[in-house]
């Protein structure tokens, strides 16, 4: 019983968490809009939990999401997948302390392999002829200010828990091959 009530929590903090990030980009105005609420929760969570869950937390709120996208099926569910189970690499080997400036690394990071992934992807999606037209202009635009409000809330969010929670502390962590 406790199991599935874990998971059926688990289920529900997805779909709130999916709902609330498609809910701000409608309410929020332009570019306040472009908050990646998802990638700002997994990133707390990988250094919160240091789990390699978080791959299935991605895939499955990205799933939702991939839902209500315009693209084709698979391109967002495959780009955050992927750049988060990098990106949860990348915090075990080369980001290893839980410092303001590691955080915002792993989250530039995060960001910038999911928009790449979903680049390449797109380019893929054209070459099959299965969208036609690729507005390269809106779509660097709406990356710009996704990176600069993304990062900023995830920075003064993570500053906030680091100085209400010790499990936020500049400890590193036992594994991994370079100490920062």
């Amino acid at each position: 019983m406790a199991k599935f009530l874990k998971f059926f929590g688990i289920g529900l903090i997805i779909m709130v968490l999916t709902i609330f990030n498609i809910g701000l980009s409608y309410l929020l105005p332009y570019p306040f809009n472009k908050i990646n609420i998802l990638f700002i929760v997994i990133i707390i969570f990988i250094l919160w939990k240091n789990s390699g869950t978080i791959i299935w937390f991605t895939f499955f709120s990205h799933l939702l999401l991939e839902l209500f996208s315009t693209t084709p099926f698979g391109i967002i569910l495959f780009s955050s997948t992927i750049s988060v189970l990098f990106t949860y690499w990348l915090y075990q080997e080369i980001f290893t302390n839980r410092s303001l400036l590691s955080t915002v690394a792993i989250g530039f990071f995060a960001l910038f392999f999911y928009r790449l992934f979903y680049m390449l992807l797109l380019i893929l999606a054209k070459s099959f002829s299965l969208i036609i037209n690729i507005p390269w202009q809106s779509i660097f635009i709406t990356f710009f200010w996704e990176f600069i409000f993304t990062l900023s809330v995830l920075a003064i969010i993570y500053f906030i828990i680091s100085k209400l929670s010790r499990r936020f502390n500049t400890t590193i962590i036992e594994s991994g091959l370079f100490k920062i």
